[in-house]
């Protein structure tokens, strides 16, 4: 099992938050693809690259790049070029993309949640095709793609991941994909933070256990993910939000440091082989990383 910081700050170092990631022994790190949900987020390719050029072993994942920002030929494109200058330690996600004010605030329109699903869909089958192959002739119901060649294309191709929150995106991405990230919380049609804070707190072990009865199902050999809010430390604050979290899944990864671990940990006895973690505080990647990191 391992454990995947990720990278949300625009005002840390990317380079150094890496390196100090990379000397705690974290195998792999991530950022996301937002540009100002819920706050200013950096730019994914441009901070994973500069992961890579900063470190030697980490491996670095796109965690997801927004289907709706770009094509996914140019998502292959630059999947591939990290993969190059990385040395082999790219790992390329491509999400369906969710938050509207993102999308409606750049101008354009935002899909409905069918067509988020069926681009999607087709977009991870174009990449799959462009990162094997370099070149991809589709025609789908969203995407019209003849593109004859693009590249580098280094050997072994990254690994293309998917993320899920509900049962149409795990059915239908699954063959397409290398892993899939699983989502404990809703990502769309929920726009109240009260409301958001009540789904987070309910999702429970048994929630989590069913997707992945449903992932074996479908790929009895995919390796499963899975998002999770942390924060470690001894803040009393940090300690009372746990508390008003409940005793589920969400509300166990707030507080001391060895109990987030060994809930954190808790999740591979579920089936989950990787945990990407969103810290909420500063310090809790560097309090939690003997726990997790141990031999």
């Amino acid at each position: 099992m391992e454990f995947c910081p990720n990278f949300i700050s625009v005002d840390d170092d990317p380079a150094q938050w890496a390196r100090e990631r990379e000397a705690e022994g974290y195998p792999i790190i991530s950022v996301a693809d937002h540009i100002s949900s819920p706050q200013p987020h950096p730019h994914v390719w441009v901070t994973a690259t500069t992961f890579a050029l900063a470190t030697e072993r980490i491996r670095v994942m796109i965690a997801f790049s927004n289907n709706l920002f770009r094509s996914p030929v140019e998502f292959a494109a630059a999947a591939l070029a990290l993969h190059r200058v990385s040395g082999g330690r790219c790992e390329a996600g491509l999400g369906a993309g969710w938050a509207e004010n993102e999308i409606t605030g750049m101008g354009w329109d935002f899909p409905s949640a069918r067509d988020r699903v069926g681009r999607y869909v087709e977009a991870l089958q174009i990449s799959r095709e462009l990162l094997h192959t370099g070149s991809c002739s589709f025609h789908g119901e969203y995407y019209d793609i003849e593109i004859p060649l693009i590249g580098p294309l280094p050997k072994p191709a990254p690994l293309l991941m998917a993320s899920s929150a509900g049962p149409r995106t795990l059915r239908e991405c699954a063959p397409h994909v290398d892993r899939m990230e699983l989502m404990g919380f809703p990502v769309s049609d929920v726009g109240d933070p009260m409301e958001f804070a009540g789904r987070v707190a309910s999702f429970d072990e048994d929630a989590l256990r069913k997707r992945v009865e449903m992932a074996r199902e479908l790929r009895p050999d995919m390796p499963l993910g899975f998002l999770a809010l942390v924060g470690a430390g001894d803040d009393p604050e940090l300690r009372e939000r746990g508390k008003a979290m409940g005793d589920r899944i969400f509300g166990g990864m707030l507080g001391e440091p060895e109990r987030v671990a060994t809930n954190l940990r808790r999740l591979g006895e579920l089936g989950i082989d990787r945990v990407q973690m969103a810290p909420s505080t500063p310090d809790t990647l560097t309090l939690l990383a003997p726990y997790l990191n141990e031999g």
